[in-house]
């Protein structure tokens, strides 16, 4: 019973006063699939069913139970085969409603009128946040929108009856009338305001087309929605008769701007909106009438029509004229904004895709205004919480930055990079004040609470205590030889925490250096993350062991062990409560655990790729996610949806591979995108959308008509190539995916990080065997077509501590007898991890991409480079060989794919896709800052001069 909570009823109840209510509001828990599906069954046939859940909105809409009566409402029409969408689901159910007051005599008026009424009334009550209206103010507003149809008081009369019948309006002891659920209110205004704009759907409009006293001789026409509902008399009283309803058009800008140009539109009025939209092209002219107009003229009706148009369809805006426009508060994240004018555009408040691609650290800061984040190629990245738009943006660093911290006076931004150094950023000017120097590589960073002490963990294995005053090392402490992954100060200042990849946890005394109590589990499973609790007197650790544990720094027992993951934990943090840990995991969500019980209490849903960080802001009222999928989520604590989400783009090429005829390439690239190049004209000719995972790898079947892809979230898809389509998809591996390629026509041999080789028959979808072997931080494999050979690639494989100096890793490949097991040989030249490798169809060559950003071919007889292939800025992540041999296609991180000639290392072609604002004109734009400029920039946007 009382478990069984509902916000939204526990919300309507929030703003009553006087007496204490005589009765409990009881929070409905959310349905789950099994017993939405019971619900449905009662009246509905299975696959109305399975429609309804497999449909990700009307899912979420029947799980909540106040809603499942609006399907239950539109089932009829879902069955008979209409479209079904949230909005038309609304639009079923509330009609039938409204066609159920007519058949029971409660009325006279129109469908029509009837919309009018409720769309009308229910814009001021969100306008106004008045959730109810009594019965005595409905006089005022039938006279108000139907004043000359209600001359008389009996006339009243029946208007009032007809709508106080409405069964969408529920009436109290008190007269007072309320919506039966918020949401209707917001299909009301979305219907009012894509009527306005005229843009609604021709379905949408048939049921305003119910109108009464028609001429239904007169050919239909077209009406603006206020001059529709504008009825005249004749002399005798009676109602003019008007020519139906064609559909509507655009109001004048003036009256837009009292309505939809008001205010940016809420989230739910604009999904709403989405499934309402049937011309794009006049929310197009709609942003058109702005250009020469002033903000105050205008208010966000640009900004608003451009939201819709852009979510509509993402590329709507492209190659459009909007300059001297005023598109002020707009949502421009994946948009495709290429070549488009905004030359002297007023784009204040407006939000655009953020250059940033995995998100690997982040910070609030201290008062909650700001949030940091940082990001690969050294970027950090500073923005307000409250809009969004970027404040700050550092580059500083070589490589990724790996932690990030506020000083607690807010004043200073601190990043430490893989590079091995620390940065102090100006938060006023945006200058690098200092960087410290001393780490080899990854460098963890912690804040004492008095900001006098900064304490840096790196990958050397050491700790550094810095003196935030001189800015100066006081004292370098030796763990041991394992990567110090995080480091976390407790509340009082006194003493820090250690957490490393050997699996232990060290706390420090502060004064002393010394290690007062080192923390075991069982596992000695990699520790990535480490926390304090706000009372100081509990720690909380993650790693690769899928738990988390909750240790007592008194008595260093683990006093809890969270178990609900079956892969890697890579962040923790306490809510600032200390009742809550949050984690962040390699499954790509994010879980609420109560701390008393251990408990997960709650799952967070909506990342593709796995999450490296989660942070409280001081208020504990937002919790953010940085994830590898290019995205930060802001997420309601209370609530298990994000309330903000800032969007990255990132084009980087994880994988390429030939066809058969070696006419086209497949590229797999960090967005989750899939191309087919053609390589005769260096032009892409299809491209498949994906679900925003990267594409590991790519492979063609040897007959050429099928692509296979693995993706980051685990999943192998085959694509019909002819169709562009996916045929089957795989379920869910729970490890890295790292390489496929077919036997034959039958069989795909897909690699995990795990050291397993599964062979999957796609015409059964069963696996015919699986291999499992020690990979040892394996990064490539290949096996040579002519021989017993393959060669392994090694990463980090190797460290040594000799002078506190270390070997990261040999960055070496391993050529092995495939029979025998042994080492043939071992080539060495890369200075950076080796991450695609792959034999010449002849078997006489193989060719290396590495972190270095080189490509390497190498000679099989005499075991030597013979060429190093440089044009490349940044990590080469795949590399393969044409069929003949002749070419080698290779795909970096710096978003192009080069096609090399293998005989001479000359670059035949590069192939680069338009980043989303290519050739954008932002000459003279207004409301953006400098960080948001150079943002556009390096995602094509350009000025005059540039083009």
């Amino acid at each position: 019973g009382r478990a069984l909570l509902n916000a939204e009823l526990q919300a309507s109840t929030k703003n009553l006063t006087g007496e204490t209510p005589q009765f409990e509001v009881l929070e409905l828990e959310k349905f789950n699939d099994e017993q939405i599906r019971q619900v449905l069954l009662h009246q509905a046939e299975a696959a109305t069913v399975d429609q309804v859940i497999g449909n990700p909105q009307l899912l979420d809409l029947a799980r909540r139970p106040v809603m499942t009566d609006l399907i239950l409402e539109a089932l009829p029409d879902i069955e008979a085969g209409k479209p079904v969408d949230m909005s038309r689901v609304y639009l079923y159910a509330v009609r039938r409603k409204m066609e159920r007051d007519i058949k029971a005599e409660r009325t006279f008026t129109s469908l029509a009128d009837k919309l009018y009424f409720l769309c009308e009334l229910s814009w001021e009550m969100l306008l106004t946040d008045q959730m109810s209206i009594n019965y005595k103010l409905f006089p005022d507003r039938i006279r108000r929108l139907f004043g000359s149809m209600v001359q008389e008081q009996n006339d009243l009369d029946h208007w009032h009856y007809d709508m106080m019948g409405q069964t969408m309006l529920i009436r109290n002891a008190n007269g007072d009338y309320t919506p039966a659920h918020r949401s209707l209110l917001e299909f009301f205004v979305a219907y009012k305001f894509a009527a306005e704009l005229g843009a609604l759907a021709d379905d949408f409009t048939e049921l305003a087309q119910a109108q009464s006293c028609l001429d239904s001789s007169a050919v239909p026409v077209d009406y603006t929605w206020s001059g529709y509902f504008e009825r005249q008399l004749d002399n005798s009283g009676n109602c003019i008769a008007i020519p139906p309803l064609k559909g509507f058009t655009k109001e004048s800008l003036e009256k837009l701007r009292e309505n939809f140009g008001r205010s940016p539109l809420t989230k739910a009025v604009l999904d709403l909106m989405l499934g309402m939209v049937g011309d794009n092209e006049a929310l197009v002219k709609v942003i058109e009438e702005t250009r020469g107009r002033s903000e105050e003229e205008v208010g966000y009706i640009g900004g608003n029509a451009a939201t819709l148009a852009v979510k509509f369809d993402n590329t709507a805006l492209e190659g459009r004229d909007f300059s001297d426009a005023v598109i002020r508060g707009a949502d421009f994240t994946n948009a495709s904004l290429r070549n488009v004018n905004f030359g002297k555009t007023n784009l204040a408040d407006s939000v655009f895709t953020r250059s940033l691609s995995s998100v690997s650290s982040v910070a609030f800061s201290p008062d909650g205004n700001f949030f940091a984040s940082g990001e690969p190629y050294g970027i950090v990245r500073v923005l307000e919480i409250h809009s969004g738009r970027e404040f700050l943006l550092y580059k500083g660093h070589l490589g990724y930055v790996r932690s990030i911290v506020f000083s607690p006076d807010g004043q200073t931004v601190v990043s430490g990079g893989e590079d091995g150094t620390i940065k102090l950023w100006n938060m006023l000017t945006g200058e690098c004040e200092q960087t410290l120097s001393g780490h080899m590589n990854w460098v963890s960073l912690t804040f004492s609470p008095d900001g006098q002490t900064l304490v840096s963990g790196g990958g050397d294995g050491t700790i550094k205590v810095w003196n935030m005053v001189t800015k100066e090392c006081r004292q370098i402490l030796e763990e041991n030889d394992s990567w110090v992954r995080s480091v976390a100060f407790s509340p009082d200042g006194e003493t820090f925490a250690s957490g490393s990849e050997d699996g232990t946890i060290r706390l420090w005394d502060i004064l002393t250096g010394k290690c007062r109590l080192t923390l075991q589990g069982k596992t000695k499973d990699r520790v990535r993350s480490i926390a304090f609790s706000p009372n100081g007197q509990n720690l909380v650790s993650a790693g690769f062991d899928t738990t988390l544990k909750l240790w007592n720094i008194l008595t260093g027992e683990c006093c809890l062990i969270f178990k609900e993951y079956t892969d890697f934990v890579w962040s923790v943090t306490f809510s600032p409560d200390g009742k809550t840990i949050a984690s962040g995991s390699e499954d790509s969500t994010v879980k609420l655990w109560d701390v008393a019980t251990g408990k997960c209490y709650k799952t967070l849903q909506g990342h593709t790729h796995r999450v490296r960080v989660v942070a409280f802001s001081p208020d504990g009222q937002i919790l953010a996610s940085g994830s590898h999928d290019a995205t930060v989520k802001f997420w309601d604590f209370h609530k298990d949806e994000y309330t903000q989400i800032l969007q990255g783009y990132t084009n980087w090429i994880r994988s390429v591979n030939f066809s058969p005829d070696g006419q086209i390439l497949a590229s797999g690239s960090e967005d989750g995108s899939v191309k087919l190049w053609n390589l005769s004209t260096a032009k892409y000719i299809q491209f498949i959308r994906g679900d925003g995972s990267c594409v590991i790898s790519v492979a063609f079947s040897p007959n050429g008509q099928i692509l296979a892809t693995a993706n980051g979230d685990g999943i192998v898809k085959l694509w019909d190539i002819s169709a562009g389509e996916c045929r089957q998809a795989f379920p869910k591996h729970m490890c890295w995916l790292l390489s496929l390629s077919f036997r034959d026509n039958r069989t795909l041999a897909i690699r995990s990080d795990d050291g397993t080789l599964a062979i999957l028959d796609i015409v059964t979808g069963k696996y015919c065997e699986t291999l499992k072997e020690n990979t040892n931080w394996l990064s490539a494999i290949a096996f040579n077509p002519n021989t017993q050979i393959f060669a392994r690639a090694y990463g980090e494989n190797t460290r040594k501590l000799q002078y506190f100096t270390r070997d990261y890793g040999n960055n070496t490949i391993e050529l092995q007898d495939a029979v025998t097991g042994k080492c043939c040989q071992i080539l060495k030249g890369h200075t950076g991890w080796i991450s695609s490798i792959a034999f010449s169809p002849n078997g006489k060559t193989l060719a290396s991409g590495s972190s270095d950003s080189t490509v390497k071919i190498w000679d099989l007889i005499t075991k030597e480079c013979s060429k190093t292939l440089k044009g490349h800025s940044s990590w080469v992540r795949t590399v393969a060989f044409s069929p003949d041999g002749k070419v080698i296609a290779s795909g970096s991180n710096d978003e192009t794919i080069k096609l090399w000639n293998s005989e001479t290392g000359e670059c035949l072609k590069t192939l680069k896709s338009d980043r989303p604002y290519e050739r954008m004109n932002i000459t003279g734009v207004k409301g953006l800052t400098e960080a948001e400029i150079s943002t556009l920039k390096a995602l094509g946007a350009v000025e005059d001069g540039e083009m």
